[in-house]
């Protein structure tokens, strides 16, 4: 088993040299005015890209990187060499340029990710380990042309002055006509230095961008052969950088209830414009009425995992929907529903899944696209969160086996409650079904989780507890990033198989290591830097009604009597609430971490995919 790793994470850490010149010496101020203009200074015109006999006026490969000329040349620009872009928004793993200098400072081979040509820049030396750095920054932060990307500045070799500016993207390019399509979600807000998670749907209708030969009846799951379907084998989501997670999913009805395919049925309301001129105009669901950079949607509100949500029919928002009664907070933030169906869940700002030849997912022709999508925004500025879905649709010869996603929250909440100034790993294990094919594996946890590792089978069956422990043995997987954690994707012929009737041979042991401040006092979680969001006021009224079901839910913040000493002499010390308690220097303030929805709170899930080959 080879998997494929996200190997330029590492790359950013080594001290490498360039196109061409020595390091430009650090100055009081940055010339331009943006992380574009000084990746242009300090990397395209200081190390000689610009030469003429590189990309300059005879540009290779037709790449003029001069200014003026370099950011068209490069965003969303097809590459000549592998079937990406030169430069993906938001997405290094799928950006030509960056490859191809981190392969040059690595020493890695291109072939392997389907890249013609060689390592750049040709000849001698590579990119320093700054110049790799903030290359990276702005591509992450969503390759903007102006302002300053939050996290580029201390790759800058001079001082990058101003206010950090909200990460966008660039719109995603459609498929063409008759390859695929596209779903637009809209803008939802996200007020400055805050936080929230909502929950709204859009309505689509392509029966006639659908080639005919590509309709198929639907599967039972998605809603009977009395309906159409196309099917689809590739995936691709583009949205902000400041989104945490996105989960899409689409809508079908439930037996009895077929009216609710209608968006015009009274259980679609409150439709509205999206972002755009005339966000916050009533629209006609399906219409382009809204204008460019806008959507038709079911007014977006605060929920979680879409719980509550008030502007669809109740199925979808209420508990009568789940499919999994004993596993109310898995099946929920799953999407995983008796009326929803996963399309894509995604942990960064992009999230590209190509399946292996004869894998498909099935999606009804017309209905109803859910986004659920929790976001926070760093900066001083109000911003907005869109997002563009792409699938590619799948020939008849290519359906053979279904796509199976991977979201195990069985104990999503398995950690307990972690005290202030304490760590804990908690443990769990996945069985895969017999002759199932891995096609990728990730990791979900949020601000606290500092190691996440999996151990492939054979494994025992366990649940977190003192007799599921992490194993002795070197692990198959480690992600130490809660914001960036690595996905495993496999290809064909490497493929894992899982074909032995013993279920040891097909069990995966997962751990994670969540650290409240104990290595890093300052770190932990506190009531006085609590999330300014909705979503807390929503915690708070649903709160009990989720512990009256089991579930170890935590709020933000937390009671004065969990609270502890936070500096001073008797840090760590029960404090009540009184600041009084903690002597010079220190404050009430030290929270407990546990299971919960913002990034303050914790979470333990294993993503994934698979098929099953018999």
């Amino acid at each position: 088993m080879h998997p494929v790793r996200l190997w330029w994470l590492a790359l950013v850490a080594m001290t490498v040299a360039a196109c061409s010149g020595e390091d430009a010496p650090l100055s009081a101020k940055c010339a331009g005015e943006s992380t574009f203009a000084q990746v242009q200074e300090q990397i395209f015109e200081a190390r000689g890209c610009t030469l003429s006999s590189c990309h300059g006026e005879s540009p290779q490969a037709g790449l003029d990187l001069r200014a003026g000329a370099s950011y068209d040349s490069l965003v969303n620009v097809d590459a000549v060499s592998g079937d990406l872009k030169r430069v993906f928004p938001a997405e290094e793993d799928l950006s030509v340029l960056y490859l191809k200098v981190a392969a040059k400072s690595g020493g890695e081979s291109l072939g392997d990710q389907g890249i013609s040509g060689s390592p750049m820049p040709l000849g001698e030396g590579a990119l320093s380990e700054d110049d790799l750095g903030l290359l990276r920054a702005w591509i992450r932060g969503g390759a903007p042309e102006e302002g300053i990307v939050d996290g580029s500045r201390g790759f800058a070799t001079c001082t990058l002055e101003g206010e950090a500016a909200p990460n966008k993207t660039q719109p995603l390019p459609p498929p063409a006509a008759g390859e695929g399509l596209q779903f637009y979600a809209g803008g939802w807000n996200v007020p400055a230095e805050g936080e929230g998670e909502v929950c709204y749907a859009s309505y689509y209708d392509y029966t006639d961008a659908v080639p005919a030969e590509l309709i198929v009846p639907c599967g039972e799951a998605e809603g009977g052969p009395d309906v159409d379907c196309f099917a689809y084998n590739t995936v691709l989501l583009a949205q902000d950088p400041q989104s945490h997670h996105s989960i899409v999913q689409f809508y079908v009805p439930p037996e009895g209830q077929e009216n609710q395919w209608d968006p015009a049925d009274d259980g679609w309301k409150n439709w509205t414009c999206l972002g755009g001129d005339r966000a916050g105009a009533d629209c006609t669901p399906g219409s382009d009425e809204c204008g460019t950079r806008s959507q038709c949607v079911t007014a977006p509100e605060t929920a979680v995992g879409c719980i509550t949500y008030p502007n669809a029919p109740p199925e979808l928002g209420g508990l009568a929907g789940l499919s999994d009664p004993e596993n109310v907070t898995g099946a929920l933030l799953s999407g995983q529903t008796a009326v929803t169906r996963n399309i894509a869940t995604a942990q960064e700002a992009t999230f590209r899944e190509i399946y292996p030849d004869g894998v498909y997912s099935l999606m009804p022709v017309r209905g109803f696209v859910i986004w659920n999508n929790h976001a926070f925004n760093l900066t001083t500025e109000d911003t907005s969160v869109e997002q563009w879905l792409n699938v590619e649709f799948a020939t008849p010869e290519q359906q053979r086996y279904r796509r199976v996603q991977i979201f195990d929250a069985s104990e999503i909440f398995g950690m307990g409650r972690i005290d202030a100034f304490s760590s804990k790993e908690v443990c769990n294990t996945y069985t895969l079904p017999q002759h199932a094919r891995l096609m990728t594996l990730s990791s979900h946890t949020h601000r606290l989780g500092k190691r996440f590792r999996i151990w492939y089978p054979p494994n025992d069956s366990c649940t977190p507890g003192p007799d599921c422990a992490p194993l002795g043995r070197e692990h198959d997987y480690i992600s130490r990033d809660y914001a960036d954690p690595l996905y495993q994707r496999f290809r064909e012929p490497d493929l894992p198989a899982y074909d032995s009737p013993d279920p040891r041979d097909r069990t995966f042991h997962y751990c994670s290591l969540w650290d409240n401040g104990e290595t890093n006092p300052s770190e932990v979680r506190r009531e006085s830097t609590k999330p300014d969001a909705d979503t807390c006021s929503l915690l708070d009224a649903v709160g009990p009604i989720v512990t009256s079901l089991g579930i170890d839910l935590r709020t933000c913040g937390c009671a004065p009597e969990e609270r502890s000493c936070y500096g001073g002499p008797d840090q760590g010390m029960a404090c009540g609430g009184d600041d009084a308690v903690c002597g010079a220097g220190g404050i009430c303030d030290a929270c407990p971490a546990g299971g919960g929805i913002t990034t303050e709170e914790e979470m333990f899930v294993l993503f994934g995919s698979y098929f099953v080959q018999e």
